[in-house]
């Protein structure tokens, strides 16, 4: 591959290679005017029988992305075609892959908290426009600085798949994506959903926070066998102790192996990491603001998360409630576990106040106490 590779590529400047496949490379470029460092992902053309496929989905990949305008994804500046090549042109982010830092072994939890929620919310924005990425994983992850999580980007829609694509680029029955990330619905040829990307990110997210991936033997037969079995991952604290309990049953649920059983969608994931990290007092590289998802998937999550065992579906649901306040403004009120519910927040988290979580124009999340329309 590497004796292919041109000097130059429309006007960008080939200084290095940055990574490199068997028929595609990632470059490190600079435009030769605005003298601005580029990352360049090139596809050398082939003459099998798939090519036209292959070349058309590099394509779709491209478009998909530059359509995607999210500051946790990364920004497509160029493409450019020529007999022999394709040339996806991104920003550059000197920071490499989240699966490069796992080299030095599980990341620290406020850490990892803050890359899995910046993540959710690109997926987030990717999905409200039809689009599931189908790839999620820590090689897709890219810091522009590694000091700075929040600023993760999302990268490589190469096999994304778009609610608005006429035809599937993909062959019957194929199964597209990196198979430890994926659930057991993308092997049997359904139609992948935001749930795909769910289970992607929190296997992602279990990896980072134990170093590795949540089976007991990194064979491709394990992973047939727990999901024929229907055997869910290993307990996560059983490899980090040292992760919150709530925190750990929020990352199983993203694995449930029925894709009812999972988080809902990705903005809701965001919200319920953000608020249980702050209920264990765990700092996250951020300053943002995580808003309240007012969506019917709030309903959905509460659902699931009161399935978890009692003491922590009461210390998830509380957080959530704490949380979702606090971002609409309204006073905190401190809980007193024997006391009756008088204050607002303790009535919600008894269960005697209402969300209306309805998605109005303005995204407003409105609490009504028990008594008032």
């Amino acid at each position: 591959m590497s004796s292919q590779l041109p000097n130059r590529i429309g006007p960008y400047a080939i200084e290095h290679v940055l990574d490199h496949g068997g028929t595609s490379a990632v470059l490190m470029g600079r435009h030769r005017w605005l003298d601005r460092a580029v990352a360049v992902k090139l596809r050398v053309r082939g003459h099998g029988e798939d090519e036209a496929v292959l070349a058309e989905r590099f394509r779709l990949g491209a478009v998909l992305q530059a359509e995607l305008d999210h500051p946790n994804i990364a920004r497509v500046f160029d493409y450019i075609e020529s007999p022999s090549h394709q040339a996806l042109i991104l920003e550059y982010l000197g920071g490499g892959s989240v699966e490069a830092a796992l080299q030095g072994g599980p990341l620290p939890v406020g850490e990892a908290l803050t890359i899995a929620i910046h993540a959710a919310l690109a997926l987030e924005h990717s999905h409200a426009r039809g689009v599931v990425h189908r790839d999620i994983k820590p090689g897709n992850l890219l810091y522009g600085d590694r000091s700075r999580p929040a600023e993760i980007r999302v990268n490589d829609y190469g096999v994304a798949r778009s609610q608005h694509l006429s035809r599937s680029l993909s062959r019957p029955g194929a199964n597209v994506g990196t198979m430890w990330y994926m659930p057991p619905e993308q092997f049997d040829g359904a139609a992948p959903t935001p749930l795909v990307d769910i289970y992607a990110l929190g296997t992602t997210l279990y990896e980072m926070l134990c170093g590795q991936l949540p089976f007991d033997r990194v064979a491709t037969a394990e992973i047939f066998r727990r999901f024929l079995d229907r055997v869910p991952p290993p307990p996560l604290r059983g490899r980090n102790p040292d992760v919150p309990p709530t925190i750990a049953a929020v990352v199983e649920s993203t694995l449930a192996l029925s894709a009812s059983g999972r988080i809902p969608s990705a903005g809701t994931l965001a919200v319920v990491l953000r608020a249980v990290a702050e209920r264990e007092g765990i700092t996250l590289g951020d300053t943002g603001e995580t808003a309240a998802i007012a969506s019917p998937a709030m309903h959905r999550l509460r659902e699931i998360v009161a399935g978890f065992d009692g003491p922590l579906a009461g210390e998830i649901l509380a957080a959530l409630a704490v949380f979702e306040a606090r971002v609409a403004g309204v006073p905190s009120v401190q809980l007193e576990p024997n006391g009756p519910p008088t204050g607002l927040i303790e009535q919600m988290v008894a269960g005697e106040a209402d969300f209306d979580d309805d998605d109005d124009e303005d995204n407003t999340l409105i609490i009504l106490p028990d008594g008032l329309d």
